[in-house]
């Protein structure tokens, strides 16, 4: 006879909420999960905040109420909310050209190249091409300077829209940097995570180091980039591997000075009891009166940026993509419900953060084990649908 061992959860959940730690458990006993933490943040207060399994396979060091995790793609929705601070601020314009903020993008051809089209992966700037290596990426001015001098792709599949792995994070951290005089990580910390109380950065504190869940890729994560990381295709090289956002050796994560650089694109660690409360504030600006003074951004400013600006299949992954004016991430197609019209940015290997304006709720779910895109990986579908159902009206 077998005998079930119940992982052990943390936290908490607000009456009604009790199925969704249920899924939690799940995850962590039938769905892979190693270890994890899973927020929900609903008009201001923290009705989820769950956290179990392991943060360090190999000491065994538990997941803690305050451990860090990387969410890799998922930071690209804490840069752009950088940048629409200092639009908000009307310090930045989306629809002017990069080159007003940083006159050396001009080069090559790019002087009419917008801060939108960067934002929303319609610039045809998605990889570099000089050839870089992992430890270039940790200089994040020496990237700008590269892709300053460098041309747009040519290549017709460019058009539309072609997401990459690092390039945005790079431009609007120069953008950043050029107007405000700070580096993204020190403008994020004194302008938003700092005054907010967030427990979000851009790389971890070197303090923070023992905080940091170790990372591991999982059953089929590594398998489902092999045709990218092994193309011989020009295009796909570059985008693709100059460098691998997920080399082989999944040590890097672990590695400290990956860990602490401003990588922009891909490197934001945080809790998601802070993601969570981020996203929330942002749902609750997004349906607020425009008159209203917001908790971090304008209703006008959200409106543009959550309005559907580009959907296109991105025609080297095969992905259809759905970008608002801003750069946030949303759904393919709406739909009913209270996360109908959420936006956010997801991460590779299944992180998801999300801003629900219509339930004016923030949700986040973080991981340290990164399994394969598609039907392998239910765990975040899973709590979100949980969530959904218990904010859902009652049907009469």
């Amino acid at each position: 006879m077998t005998t079930v061992v119940e992982p052990l959860i943390h936290g908490h959940v607000a009456p009604g909420y009790e199925a969704v730690r249920e899924e939690f458990s799940r995850n962590l006993r039938e769905r892979d999960d190693l270890g994890a933490a899973f927020a929900v943040v609903r008009d201001g207060e923290l009705v989820v905040d769950l956290w179990g399994g392991l943060a360090d396979a190999p000491t065994g060091r538990p997941w803690e109420r305050d451990t860090l995790q990387l969410i890799f793609s998922g930071s690209k929705g804490i840069v752009v909310t950088a940048l629409m601070l200092l639009a908000d601020r009307g310090e930045v314009e989306l629809d002017q050209p990069v080159a007003r903020y940083w006159p050396e993008f001009a080069q090559a051809g790019k002087a009419a190249v917008t801060v939108r089209e960067v934002l929303t992966f319609t610039a045809r700037l998605p990889g570099l091409r000089r050839p870089v290596t992992q430890d270039d990426v940790h200089d994040p001015e020496l990237m700008a300077k590269l892709i300053a001098e460098q041309e747009q792709e040519s290549d017709p599949r460019a058009d539309g829209i072609m997401y990459g792995p690092f390039t945005q994070g790079w431009i609007v951290a120069e953008i950043v940097r050029r107007v405000d005089g700070r580096p993204l990580d020190k403008f994020f910390a004194d302008e938003i995570a700092g005054p907010h109380g967030l427990d979000v950065h851009f790389g971890a504190r070197p303090a923070d180091l023992h905080r940091v869940a170790r990372t591991e890729y999982g059953k089929g994560f590594l398998a489902q980039f092999t045709g990218f990381f092994t193309s011989e295709d020009p295009l796909t090289r570059r985008v693709w591997q100059n460098p691998m956002p997920f080399p082989p050796d999944e040590g890097i994560w672990a590695d400290p000075r990956r860990l602490t650089s401003l990588i922009p694109a891909i490197n934001v660690v945080g809790t998601a009891r802070s993601f969570a409360r981020l996203y929330g504030m942002l749902a609750l600006d997004a349906v607020r009166d425009p008159d209203d003074t917001p908790l971090l951004l304008s209703r006008r400013l959200l409106d543009d940026a959550r309005l559907p600006y580009v959907r296109r299949t991105d025609q080297l992954i095969g992905v259809p993509m759905v970008y608002g004016g801003g750069g946030y991430r949303l759904r393919t197609e709406a739909r009913p419900g209270p996360d109908g019209i959420a936006f956010g940015h997801d991460g590779g290997g299944g992180s998801a953060n999300q801003a629900w304006p219509r339930a004016r709720a923030g949700v986040s779910y973080v991981m340290n084990r990164l399994i394969a895109l598609g039907p392998d990986d239910k765990r975040a579908g899973s709590l979100i649908r949980s969530v959904a159902a218990v904010l859902a009206p009652p049907r009469g």
